[in-house]
C-alpha cells in the first residue's frame, strides 16, 4: 500500500488588506479548502471578500494544503473571471487542491523556499463492488477536470502532466518556473521547518529535465538527458549484511 504523503498543519488566516492608494488589495488564503466546521476557506467565502474589493490589482497570497477539490475548482473560476489583475503568491505552500487555485493567478510568483504539490483526486469509501466501480470512474472525471487547471500553463504534453498527477508530485519554486506553473521566483520568505523531501521517483526528473528552459526569453526546450544512462552508484552495505558476512567468516574459520 502506498503511503500518502503527510501535510504540514497550517493556521488560519482568510483577510482582506486594502492599500492605502486603493490600487491594490492583498488577500490571504491560509488554511483548509473546503465548506464546514473542518475547513477554513470556502468559494462562498472568497466571492463575499472580493465583491468588497475595488481595486485594479489583487494580490492572493496562498499558503495551504488544499481539500474540497469541487470548492477549490470554484475558486480558481472566480478568481480567473474577476475583472481584476490577479498576482498569486505562494507564501509557504500551494498543495492538492491550493495548486488548482495557484493556476487563476495572470502572474505566479514563487519564493525560493516554498513548494507545490500536485495530484490525482482521492476520497475514502465503503460500499459493494458496483458502489466503489461508480466512485472509481466518477474520481477519473474529476481527474479531468483537475488536469484541465494545469494545462494552460503547463509546457509539456499532457500525458506528462498526468504522469506528474498520477504520481503525487512535490515540487520546488525552481521546478514550477521549468515547468511553466510560476512566472516569477523571488527572494525567499521565512517559514518554518520542515522534513527534508524524500527521494522522488524518476517520472519528475525525466519531465524536469527535458523542459529545462535554455533561452533568455523563458521558452522551454526540449533536451537530451543522460541521467538514465549513468552507471549505478554501489550502495554502501547496511549493518545487517556487515553482521552476515562476520558471522560467515567465524563459521567458515571453524570449519577449517
Amino acid at each position: 500500500m502506498v503511503k500518502k504523503m503527510e501535510l504540514p498543519k497550517i493556521n488560519k488566516r482568510f483577510e482582506v488588506l486594502n492599500k492605502a492608494e486603493n490600487d491594490e488589495a492583498d488577500l490571504y488564503m491560509y488554511g483548509t479548502i473546503g465548506k464546514g466546521w473542518f475547513a477554513d476557506i470556502s468559494a462562498n467565502d472568497v466571492r463575499h471578500k472580493l465583491s468588497n474589493i475595488t481595486a485594479k490589482t489583487i494580490n492572493v497570497h496562498i499558503n495551504s494544503v488544499g481539500g474540497d477539490v469541487f470548492e477549490s475548482i470554484a475558486i480558481h473560476n472566480i478568481l480567473k473571471n474577476h475583472k481584476a489583475t490577479i498576482n498569486v503568491y505562494i507564501d509557504g505552500y500551494a498543495a492538492s487542491g491550493a495548486s488548482v487555485i495557484a493556476m487563476a493567478g495572470d502572474k505566479v510568483i514563487m519564493p525560493r523556499n516554498t513548494m507545490m504539490m500536485i495530484h490525482k483526486a482521492w476520497t475514502l469509501a465503503a460500499g459493494n463492488a458496483k458502489e466503489l466501480r461508480k466512485i472509481a470512474n466518477d474520481l477519473e472525471k474529476i481527474d479531468t477536470a483537475v488536469l484541465e487547471s494545469y494545462t494552460s500553463r503547463f509546457v509539456g504534453d499532457r500525458s506528462e502532466l498526468e504522469r506528474l498527477l498520477d504520481e503525487e508530485t512535490l515540487l520546488t519554486a525552481e521546478e514550477c518556473k521549468i515547468l511553466g506553473l510560476c512566472d516569477e521566483i523571488s527572494d525567499e520568505i521565512e517559514l518554518p521547518d520542515e522534513e527534508d523531501e524524500q527521494e522522488e521517483t524518476s517520472v519528475k526528473e525525466e519531465i524536469l529535465n527535458k523542459y529545462i528552459a535554455a533561452s533568455l526569453d523563458g521558452k522551454a526546450v526540449a533536451q537530451t538527458t543522460e541521467n538514465n544512462h549513468k552507471p549505478k552508484e554501489e550502495k554502501p552495505m547496511n549493518n545487517a549484511s556487515i553482521i552476515y558476512q562476520f558471522l560467515s567468516s567465524l563459521t567458515r574459520s571453524e570449519n577449517n
